[in-house]
């Protein structure tokens, strides 16, 4: 049986597989011609949380209940409820290792707090402690993982509301804890499959993308920020190295990502869009742009409202379901069909149209668990973000209503595997849910049929 280390980079793309890429970080190209690597195709929607958690259960975020960082807890306006650990109903790998009494160290991985109870060690993702449980699993483990790298951090703080610099600088030293905790474990306990999760590369692309990339419609050639992201993949790099070099090629390595990053051209104003169609009806206009608020609604005349991000979720008020409904069962499908005929093409009125993805859940999803949006609505080929709030005079704007952000999240990550019988240098793209079926094989768990993903190792390979 081999030992596997699964590296987490959030929101590095299939881009970097390419030969500007490897200039960038050549422990990682070089890992790739050791190996299989590919674009790695995300979940929909295509954001850290489900994204991880179904890479880690081979179960799309369907199945998981999972729709998002907050999900309804119930069909009372506003009754949403956070993703933490405790709504992860399927087994993650290390659940899995640990029913098999074989330890595991995950340090970093999002939605594992509370902290769960693992054979091994556990520190929780970029939530940090959300009660009195605190952060690490054993309990104990916290007090070691001070002495090791001081005060440890989980996240960059606010980075959307924070000077460049400044979030550019707390990445860089928050990478850097977050691996030497990872040597410190990996040298000092027993483990068969460790896994770290390192945020920040998803954090400078949301902070420096336009200063990235040249296609960005606010991309500045002069700017001071120009080189802020590829010093961080150089330095990102090096980390990752010292990981590959501690363990050894003995050890199986698979390196993913959640989703990729692209330009983020603007965000279209949803429930503005909703409310020119008739379908949400405000008891007054606002006086400034915020947040859609429960009590801002006459729920007797609305049929249907939102949340933003980097997908619209859209809830239909239906009566029987919801607290104050008006919308017949009988008439959901020609409800459905009116807000895909609003929301598929959208003119911006200055000759830019934008062309979108309307969806069902059951279209997306083998099953749907928990309290499912209604429809989601992904924009423009996710070059465009959802924006929940109202008061805008507007159906679209051209940031984030939240704080700057100037990248969304592409749909494709990347991979990179080296072990088992993975011939080097072959090239293939591969699914988010192929993860876990491969990584059971690799590390002599038993298979599970109930998985819809396909053990990368057995696939026909095409060499690149």
């Amino acid at each position: 049986m081999s030992r596997v280390l699964l590296i987490g980079l959030d929101c590095l793309g299939a881009e970097l597989l390419e030969p500007e890429g490897a200039d960038l970080m050549p422990r990682l190209a070089g890992l790739a011609a050791s190996g299989m690597s590919g674009a790695l195709e995300s979940t929909l929607p295509p954001i850290t949380v489900p994204a991880w958690t179904s890479m880690l259960t081979g179960r799309d975020p369907g199945e998981l209940g999972v729709y998002g960082f907050r999900n309804r807890r119930s069909f009372r306006y506003g009754d949403l409820i956070r993703a933490t650990s405790t709504a992860v109903r399927y087994p993650r790998l290390w659940d899995r290792m640990t029913a098999a009494g074989r330890p595991s160290i995950v340090l970093g991985v999002p939605q594992t707090s509370p902290p769960p109870h693992i054979e091994g060690a556990l520190v929780c993702g970029f939530e940090g402690a959300l009660d009195a449980n605190g952060y690490a699993w054993p309990p104990e483990l916290a007090a070691e993982v001070e002495r090791v790298v001081g005060e440890y951090e989980f996240d960059v703080p606010e980075y959307r509301n924070t000077p460049l610099e400044s979030v550019r600088e707390t990445a860089h030293r928050m990478t850097g804890k977050r691996f030497r905790l990872m040597r410190h474990l990996l040298g000092s306990r027993d483990w068969d499959f460790a896994m770290v999760h390192e945020i920040g590369a998803d954090r400078m692309h949301h902070s420096f993308w336009s200063h990235h990339d040249p296609t960005h419609p606010r991309h500045d050639p002069s700017s001071p920020h120009g080189s802020a992201i590829r010093d961080y993949y150089r330095y990102l790099d090096t980390e990752v190295g010292s990981l590959l070099d501690l363990v050894g090629s003995d050890t199986s390595v698979l390196v993913a990502s959640d989703h990729g990053a692209k330009a983020m051209h603007g965000g279209l104003c949803v429930n503005e869009l909703l409310r020119e169609a008739g379908l949400l009806v405000l008891r007054e206009e606002p006086s400034k742009p915020g947040p859609l608020e429960p009590t801002m609604v006459d729920w007797t005349a609305t049929r249907a409202w939102a949340e933003g991000g980097y997908y619209a979720r859209v809830f239909f008020n239906v009566k029987g379901r919801e607290p104050n409904g008006i919308v017949e069962p009988a008439e959901i499908a020609k409800l459905g069909a009116q807000i895909d005929d609003l929301l598929t093409t959208v003119a911006l009125g200055d000759g830019r149209v934008l062309h979108n993805r309307v969806c069902t859940p059951a279209d997306l999803y083998r099953r749907v668990r928990g309290i499912p949006p209604d429809l989601l609505v992904f924009f423009d080929s996710e070059q465009w973000r959802s924006i929940g709030s109202v008061g805008h005079h507007s159906t679209w704007v051209s940031t984030n209503d939240t704080g700057l952000d100037e990248a969304n999240h592409a749909r494709d990550g990347l991979y990179i595997l080296r072990g088992g019988q993975v011939r080097p240098g072959v090239r293939r793209r591969a699914s988010i849910l192929d993860v876990t079926p491969t990584l059971l094989d690799l590390l002599g768990l038993a298979e599970d049929p109930g998985l819809s993903g396909q053990n990368l190792m057995r696939h026909d390979e095409v060499p690149a």
